[in-house]
């Protein structure tokens, strides 16, 4: 605030509207780094991906068009299912204390092969006692695995105490069992996210081994990774697990440790530990991992500053194809951004190839907390190479143990097999976390595709090909064959199943918390005319030229059957089908698009996006330039007319001094015998010893106002 004698300093005005502006200023600078990322990404993938051409549908289905099949298991509470194994044609549902197994064909129960098993008394109220709900205190099975011929281990969340039962099916069809510990096996937490595979008679588990969840680990008896050690895990969340040769593989997220000195964020990774790993050979090492490893996982839109999608949510098992006339073995996985990113997935495929050079390349490490993270010079990596599969782990040096716990981390990240995102979606509504693959399905022209399932969290699932598959690796032509509104409402979709029969004809088992719904692959009949079914590039409809329909391959139709992966075949008129009547939208539509438009909000694309940021920090900055001189000239008055000894501010008090003072003595005013303190009239000098100068004195000379003081 200014004081009765401050004086205006020329530059306070200037500092006046700087406070002014400031706020819109900093506005505008918040919101800047978004409109670059989306630009950066709209400049660097336009010809290519996706995420900014918003690829439409061919076709899109309504649930009330489904002809489905569901399981509702128990009506009456969520029964939080999760598909734990298939056995020929049955499923194998883990439930709450219940393991349903019901028909792939019918998702009708087989009642003599359920298992029961519900926590006792004692558990419960332990959990109770802990603060946990009743829906909470339950048994979920989440862990399942055929030991042999009738003989199961079977793990469950029992009250949030883990156990595990060994079951053995007697010859009248009922279960004997032993129960052992199930902690670092088993989940606490019935929602937690957790992975586990069975690999030649061991259970290898990711998951977490405590009550509040905070202990993560990768787990094989007595083999687990260091729960203090934040380098090996560090807040994970588990996606999916599989063996691939003397490896078992481990996907999940975590908080990034080689970010940590810039800030939060999560990475995606592979990890990967040996079968044969034994552990260390010294005592306080006999119990750890001599082989874990990991890498990260890179789904990014390329160009020079690449749009991340940095949380994987979902993979598939290890799928064997044509590519680009050569042979691979790749994985398909689902990726987001983070929640408070711009909303945003993508689907992404990995070459096993890939995934092991990676850990063949150089290690990550930092040399001090605050040092950059930085690759290990080869001449400091020791022999045998830390992180392989050696005969005998416990024969290892403890060097060798010591460098591979301290360098689980590798330099590289894991490349994307079409080096791009193969599908890309932006959307408020939803966004992608699960995937299931139909591999190397045929067209008539001899191309193989890869029919992928994207489940999303929003109970849509999307059915999509890449057309450019059989071309080459380099180039990519995706399309989404149709979106399918399988629920009512939304309703995450927890896991899909697919379930192809002999005669190529199948169903997608789709799975929620509270239901298990079977739909079929394809909806070749709701095309009515050649182009439209051919337009739909779905490699399991064709157009029977005699029938006069479109009907799904391998059928009872027979004669010539019209189907492209381009979408499009000479032999079909275009003139009686150019335009094709929507009857639920009441407009007509051109292309092979069939079925109804979807009501309600609408999904608005990242160029849309772009352009409506872009135009708000426009606009603030002119609307906040202009009020803040508005106001700053408000306040200042008729600044620009007079100079700042005559502001009205100070012309007021000095007006006001002067009504004070009468007119015989204009230098001193007395009132009670107290003197009026004013720092311009009242200011006696001193002399050069400090003393007052009696010889002058405010009588003698009136002194003029100084343009300062200072205080």
């Amino acid at each position: 605030m200014l004081g009765a004698g401050t004086a205006v300093s020329p530059n306070m005005g200037v500092a006046l509207r700087r406070r002014v502006l400031a706020p819109h200023t900093m506005l505008a600078l918040h919101l800047l780094p978004a409109v670059v990322v989306l630009f950066a990404a709209r400049a660097d993938a336009t010809p290519t991906i996706s995420f900014l051409n918003d690829h439409k549908p061919r076709s899109i289905t309504l649930p009330d068009e489904l002809e489905a099949q569901i399981f509702p298991g128990n009506n009456s509470v969520t029964d939080y299912f999760r598909l734990l194994q298939r056995d020929g044609d049955s499923l194998l549902i883990g439930a709450r204390n219940i393991v349903y197994n019901i028909s792939i064909h019918s998702l009708e129960e087989n009642y003599s092969q359920r298992i029961v098993w519900y926590s006792t008394d004692k558990d419960s109220t332990v959990c109770f006692n802990k603060g946990k709900s009743v829906a909470d205190c339950q048994n979920y099975i989440r862990v399942l695995a055929k030991e042999g011929d009738g003989q199961f281990l079977v793990c469950g969340t029992n009250a949030y105490k883990p156990l595990c039962r060994h079951y053995a099916q007697q010859v009248d069809g009922s279960f004997n069992f032993t129960e052992t510990n199930g902690a670092g096996q088993c989940p606490y937490d019935p929602r937690h996210n957790s992975t586990y595979v069975y690999v030649d008679g061991e259970l290898y588990s990711g998951t977490v081994a405590d009550f509040q969840g905070t202990i993560p680990l990768i787990f094989r008896q007595p083999l687990k990774t260091d729960h203090n050690d934040y380098k090996q895990l560090n807040a994970p969340d588990f996606v999916h697990s599989f063996d691939y040769g003397d490896f078992v593989f481990f996907f999940f997220r975590e908080t990034a440790v080689e970010y940590m000195n810039c800030g939060k964020r999560v990475y995606s990774r592979v990890a990967r530990v040996c079968k044969g790993d034994r552990g260390g050979g010294p005592q306080r090492l006999k119990n750890s991992w001599t082989s874990f490893l990991k890498s990260r996982l890179n789904c990014s839109v390329p160009g020079g500053y690449p749009f991340y999608f940095d949380e994987i949510q979902s993979t598939t098992d290890i799928i064997t194809g044509i590519y680009g006339g050569e042979s691979h073995e790749i994985i398909y996985a689902v990726f987001t951004t983070p929640p408070n990113s711009i909303p945003g997935s993508a689907v992404c495929a990995f070459s096993m190839r890939a995934i092991l050079d990676t850990f063949e390349g150089s290690f990550k490490e930092q040399q001090t907390l605050n040092s950059n993270w930085l690759p290990v010079h080869p001449s400091k990596v020791p022999e045998p190479r830390p992180g392989s599969c050696v005969p005998d782990s416990q024969t290892l040096r403890e060097l060798n143990v010591n460098f591979a716990k301290d360098h689980s981390l590798m330099d590289e990240a894991v490349p994307g097999f079409f080096g791009r995102p193969l599908l890309i979606k932006a959307s408020f509504e939803y966004r992608f976390n699960k995937i299931v693959v139909d591999p190397q399905v045929n067209f008539q022209d001899g191309k193989t595709v890869d029919v992928l399932f994207i489940a999303t969290d929003g109970g849509i699932i999307f059915k999509a090909i890449n057309a450019q598959s059989s071309a080459g690796v380099e180039s990519i032509d995706p399309v989404i064959i149709e979106e399918i509104r399988v629920f009512d409402r939304p309703v995450p979709i927890v896991n899909m199943q697919l379930a192809k029969q002999a005669g190529g004809e199948g169903k997608l088992i789709i799975i929620t918390d509270d239901e298990v719904k079977s739909i079929d692959l394809h909806r070749c009949h709701r095309a009515t005319t050649c182009s439209s079914c051919v337009g739909l590039q779905d490699p399991y409809c064709g157009w029977f030229v005699g029938q006069g329909r479109c009907g799904p391959l391998g059928s009872q139709f027979a004669g010539p059957v019209f189907q492209n992966v381009s979408g499009h075949h000479y032999q079909c008129s275009n003139s009686d089908d150019n335009e094709l009547y929507n009857p639920s939208t009441q407009i007509q539509t051109t292309g092979p698009v069939v079925g109804a438009s979807l009501e309600g909000p609408p999904i608005y694309s990242a160029e849309t996006l772009a352009i409506a940021v872009t135009t708000a920090c426009v606009a603030a900055l002119v609307i906040g330039f202009i009020s803040g001189f508005l106001f700053s000239r408000k306040c200042r008055g008729d600044e620009y007319a007079h100079t700042y000894s005559e502001t009205p501010y100070l012309d007021s008090k000095l007006s006001k001094r002067d009504n004070l003072v009468p007119s015989a003595d204009p230098n001193m005013y007395t009132a009670n015998n107290k003197h009026i303190n004013n720092l311009v009239t009242n200011y006696n000098p001193k002399n050069i010893n400090g003393k007052s100068n009696t010889n002058t004195t405010t009588d003698s000379k009136l002194l003029k106002p100084a343009k300062c003081a200072y205080i």
